[in-house]
C-alpha cells in the first residue's frame, strides 16, 4: 500500500511488516499502527517509526546498544499478553531518540545538537507477531562498564 507521510513523503508499506501497538503510545493513543523505515544500508543504525494512523507522527528509534545500553526488562503478565510473546528471544527493544533541549543550548543550531535517548521508556516489540508496547517510567539501576576502544 502507498502511504503519504508528511515527513518522509510517499512511501510503500508492506502490510505484513506493520507494527501494531494495541494501546498506542502514551500521548499518541490513537496511533496504533507503525512502520519502521531506515536508510539504505546493510547495517542501518537509525530507524524512523512512522505512524500509519497519523501522517504527522514519526519517531526516530535505535537499538539501545547504540548508546551502550543493555536491557534486562521484566514484563508484566499484561505486557506479555499484549505482545503475544511466547519466547523471550522474540522480544526486541528500541529506544526513541531526540535532539538536545532547546533551552539548555539555545545558541546551537538544531541540526548540530547531540542526540539523547529516552532510556526510561523503551519500546518492546515481538518480532514474530509484530506487536509492541512501550514500558513507561522504567525503574532501573544503571551499571556502567569501562570499555576500551574497539570492544
Amino acid at each position: 500500500m502507498l502511504f503519504q507521510s508528511n515527513l518522509l513523503g510517499q512511501v510503500t508499506v508492506d502490510e505484513n511488516t506493520v507494527l501494531n501497538f494495541p494501546n498506542g503510545l502514551p500521548g499518541f493513543e490513537s496511533c496504533q499502527r507503525f512502520k519502521l523505515f531506515h536508510e539504505e544500508s546493510d547495517t542501518p543504525r537509525v530507524f524512523w517509526m512512522q505512524s500509519l494512523d497519523d501522517a504527522d507522527v514519526l519517531f526516530s528509534v535505535v537499538t539501545p546498544e547504540e548508546f551502550g545500553v543493555r536491557y534486562e526488562v521484566e514484563l508484566s503478565a499484561e505486557q506479555v499478553d499484549a505482545l503475544q510473546l511466547a519466547k523471550p528471544e522474540d522480544a526486541a527493544v528500541l529506544v526513541m531518540i531526540y535532539k538536545g533541549n532547546q533551552e539548555i543550548d539555545a545558541n546551537t543550531h538544531p541540526l548540530l545538537k547531540s542526540l539523547s535517548a529516552n532510556l526510561r521508556n523503551p519500546l518492546v516489540i515481538n518480532t514474530e507477531t509484530l506487536r509492541g508496547v512501550q514500558i513507561c517510567q522504567l525503574e532501573c539501576d544503571m551499571l556502567l562498564h569501562n570499555r576500551k576502544a574497539g570492544e
